[in-house]
């Protein structure tokens, strides 16, 4: 049933079989079904489905067993998507942080504007970003600090630090 998208009908079978997590599993996956289903000009509706379902994705990806890797990245990706619908950046990062797609991580935080976020992740796990998506961000990222505070060292230099303002227009 679950194979087939029958959630409904493969959770009730799941919770009789006694396979609480396999329920939950299919219970987040309706909610999820239920949530596109909504149209996208039902505004709040819409957007309380997908938390909805994003949280029951969350919370399958921290109930599955640690050895389980690839089940929990599966959930947090899922959970990011659906965090990303409702424009929630900052959970879609997190969530994406977290199945270790570090890549859309890195989009989200972007575009949310959580940039002390988006460093982190650059920091750590550069090796798993294409080199545009890594200058691109880092360029931000050194125009937003330039912005915040000229002095963090992100600069070789005075002229570095003034052509990054210049290119990217901050208004000090």
């Amino acid at each position: 049933m679950f194979l087939n998208k029958r959630y409904a009908e493969a959770s009730v079978a799941f919770l009789k079989a006694g396979r609480n997590r396999e329920a939950a599993i299919s219970d987040a996956y309706l909610l999820r079904e239920k949530a596109l289903s909504i149209s996208t000009t039902a505004g709040a509706a819409r957007i309380q489905a997908f938390i909805i379902a994003a949280n029951a994705f969350s919370k399958c990806a921290e109930d599955f067993p640690s050895k389980q890797v690839n089940e929990r990245r599966t959930y947090y990706r899922i959970a990011g998507e659906c965090y990303s619908e409702t424009h929630n950046l900052k959970n879609a990062g997190d969530s994406y942080r977290m199945a270790e797609q570090y890549p859309a991580a890195v989009h989200a935080y972007r575009k949310g504007g959580y940039i002390d976020e988006m460093v982190g992740v650059i920091t750590k796990h550069r090796n798993a970003l294409d080199s545009d998506l890594l200058h691109r961000s880092t360029t931000v990222s050194r125009a937003y600090y330039f912005k915040v505070c000229p002095n963090t060292g992100l600069f070789a230099d005075l002229s570095h630090s003034l052509y990054v303002a210049f290119k990217h227009q901050v208004s000090t």
